[in-house]
């Protein structure tokens, strides 16, 4: 469970026997939804001996079992359904899964609870990933020198998403808007360098190039991330009477990030 960034750095390195336990039940990659059961260790310890039915396949199992009434002594990692998760406000419906080892891992907002039939505790999940709303750059419309700056501003707002706080995230994306902008601006415009100037110098310039009735939709996605961008500081938010900045706002920065890559037709 991810609580707060400082979690992700006590995801296990390899599998203890005393996390959770996460069954793949389904998978749609379309809409990067997953469903599957819940379960947490049983016991304060990794391996127990523990009396269970003997394996029909297994003849080593099936011969044990003769003089054990049927049953077999094993070595496992036992667990039962978990209800951790069902003591966490809604049901932890909101929070943060990380799924896999320290090493590589992803990361899953729990959008449903459910104690089904059997008694297991039934999650569904969506893929946190900028992948797939970030969109690959396409080089052949960047110029040669402008690619490595847009490309490590992206970088940064891809490993920043769903990873940082949210105020990180509109901060990154930001400044990846200000670079694409700029060296789109720069191509448009056949200047020989581009100008470095911040976000609302570009959206005033969008407008002055091509007027108000254009490239409206290209401005509004802009203006977005940089209005969000003062939510996030104590001063300016409390100034103006701001509503705090949340992981749902930083979301719509990231899709808002991924229009401006599309609308400038910079991605593939």
């Amino acid at each position: 469970m991810i609580e707060k960034p400082e979690d992700l750095e006590r995801i296990p390195g390899d599998f203890d026997g005393l996390g959770w336990t996460f069954i793949d039940g389904s998978f749609d990659p379309g809409s990067r939804v997953r469903r599957g059961r819940l379960f947490q260790k049983f016991g304060a310890v990794s391996w127990e001996r523990t009396q269970v039915e003997a394996h029909p396949a297994i003849n080593s199992d099936l011969q044990k079992a003769t003089i054990n009434g049927g049953h077999v002594s094993k070595e496992l990692s036992v667990y039962y359904e978990c209800t951790e998760l069902l003591q966490k406000p809604n049901r932890g419906e909101g929070l943060q899964l990380a799924l896999g080892r320290k090493d590589g891992h992803s990361l899953w907002r729990i959008l449903q609870t459910e104690r089904i039939a059997s008694g297991d505790v039934l999650v569904t999940l969506r893929a946190e990933s900028a992948f797939g709303v970030i969109p690959q750059l396409d080089a052949n419309q960047i110029a040669t020198d402008a690619l490595p700056g847009v490309q490590a501003a992206l970088d940064r707002v891809v490993k920043s998403a769903y990873r940082e706080l949210p105020q990180s995230v509109v901060d990154h994306c930001r400044n990846a808007a200000v670079m694409i902008t700029s060296r789109w601006m720069q191509k448009v415009t056949h200047s020989p360098k581009p100008v470095e100037q911040d976000l609302g110098h570009w959206i005033n310039a969008v407008r002055s190039q091509f007027g108000d009735g254009k490239r409206f939709a290209l401005r509004s996605a802009l203006e977005t991330i940089n209005r969000l961008h003062p939510r996030g500081k104590d001063n300016e938010s409390y100034k103006h009477s701001l509503r705090n900045i949340d992981e749902l706002d930083a979301e719509y920065a990231l899709h808002a990030l991924g229009f401006v890559i599309r609308e400038v037709n910079w991605g593939q």
